[in-house]
């Protein structure tokens, strides 16, 4: 009988617990039996005042009858749809903060309970009503089209906000979850003995397969997507998706590092993100008084915004660059303007000794792009950042020559891609950091592109 055996069990733990420091409290535990044998079970451990139940949660899950498993679920539930709303109420004023709450921390919790839990993706139905209605018109301070909603519920290696839809990852995280842990179950139930090596690569295999085959199923959802919206927004999620520009999306916002953005700034980064209209904008440019739209804003060099974003950037190499390198010069002087005619002189962005060769100086020309404007968007993106890299060369190249230096120009869209000379500069520079900071090389680059990213918003 199986009841017996489990009391002989206890009864040795009783015995024997308290010799390691473990004393059992019958009358706070819990056995779970089915209806239909409750009685048997009273028999075995009614003298122990065990509490004898149907169902109870365990683990952040719950063993037992539907009935309990549903009702605890239905308590998680409403309890993330308030907590929902109430980061919809702190999006308002801190977009950035409530989307990272969500995306990092709050989503992470019932990931965890459908890992744990069979069949349970119908009761988050009210979960994702809840963000939907809620959350996503906060952030954004407007309606979103269906198409938009379906989007942001894709990774953001996909150009989504990486939230997924709680109604549809259920299935998949329990059967990631029974897959990378069989090896643990079979050990348990006596079926086979148990190897940490086979544990981690049952896990490893699981994680894998899981994230191949989400992939491809955000790979269709994506075209499909894709498929509805206009050609100029099609172009500029597909840029993100092969150009890799949403890191700062996935970023924590902390203050020490100038990762925080205010919220126009985070608020306008998801509008030129999605080639959406960004709200509370002006009527008229204050450089030029033309109609003021995303589109000028990128593009007016009268009002400040384009040499703004572009001395961000510099400032933002250049104090990487100082912490690898010894030199650094701001705008260093190719050559001089001269008094006796029109010729402007030749200045750069930046002047780096040492990074191509030991005691060579490397000088860079920054230009930041709009593949999007009217006179760029017939053209591929990529093609626009040769072209674009071609002119600095042509300009700069051979004087920085005479002068015994190197040229590197350092193109990069709006919306962070990067042209191949600034990528390889950037591994460059990663590989160097990682040795100074002692971290790996992932961590490095993905820092500094992180630091880009943000100051480009």
């Amino acid at each position: 009988m199986k009841y017996k055996e489990v009391r002989s069990w206890y009864d040795q733990l009783a015995e024997q617990g308290p010799a390691y420091g473990y004393f059992p409290e019958p009358k706070k535990s819990c056995l779970i039996v089915t209806p239909q044998f409750e009685d048997e079970a009273r028999i075995f451990f009614g003298d122990l005042g065990v509490q004898i139940v149907n169902g109870h949660r365990f683990l952040g899950g719950v063993i037992g009858d539907c009935m309990t498993a549903d009702d605890f679920l239905r308590k998680k539930v409403a309890m993330w749809v308030d907590c929902v709303k109430e980061l919809s109420k702190a999006a308002t004023k801190s977009p950035q903060a409530a989307y990272t709450a969500l995306a990092k921390t709050l989503q992470c919790e019932w990931s965890y309970l459908q890992r744990v839990m069979v069949n349970c993706g119908g009761a988050f139905v009210p979960l994702q009503d809840a963000i939907l209605k809620a959350f996503y018109p906060a952030l954004f301070e407007g309606d979103l089209s269906d198409a938009e909603c379906k989007l942001f519920s894709l990774p953001t290696r996909f150009a989504g906000l990486g939230i997924n839809n709680p109604t549809e990852t259920a299935s998949s995280s329990y059967h990631t979850s029974t897959q990378g842990t069989k090896v643990v179950v079979e050990a348990i139930k006596g079926c086979g003995e148990f190897s940490s090596a086979c544990h981690l690569d049952a896990i490893s295999k699981a994680r894998h397969e899981s994230r191949k085959a989400l992939d491809e199923i955000a790979k269709q959802k994506l075209d499909a997507i894709l498929a509805t919206l206009s050609p100029g927004r099609q172009r500029a999620i597909m840029r993100v998706v092969e150009g890799k520009t949403s890191s700062w999306l996935t970023t924590l916002p902390l203050q020490s590092c100038h990762f925080d953005l205010a919220p126009v700034q985070f608020r306008d980064g998801l509008a030129l993100c999605y080639m959406r209209h960004p709200s509370n904008l002006p009527a008229k440019c204050d450089g030029c008084g033309a109609n003021f739209t995303l589109q000028h804003a990128l593009d007016c060099k009268k009002g400040g915004l384009v040499i703004l974003r572009h001395n961000e950037i510099r400032d933002c190499i250049g104090d990487l660059a100082s912490q690898v390198w010894p030199q650094v010069i701001k705008e260093p002087i190719v050559n001089e303007a001269t008094a006796t005619s029109s010729d402007p002189g030749l200045r750069l962005d930046l002047g780096i000794r040492g990074v191509w060769q030991p005691q060579v100086e490397a000088l860079f020309d920054v230009r930041v792009i709009d593949t999007d404007a009217p006179s760029h968007c017939h053209r591929a993106p990529n093609a626009i950042l040769e072209s674009s890299s071609q002119e600095k060369k042509r300009m700069y190249k051979k004087a920085v020559e005479d002068r015994r230096g190197t040229f590197t120009s350092f193109v990069l869209s709006v919306d962070g891609l990067l042209h191949k000379e600034a990528s390889h500069f950037i591994k460059h520079m990663a590989t160097a950091l990682s040795s100074k900071w002692d971290k790996a090389y992932s961590i490095t680059s993905s820092c500094i592109r992180s630091r880009l990213a943000f100051a480009g918003v």
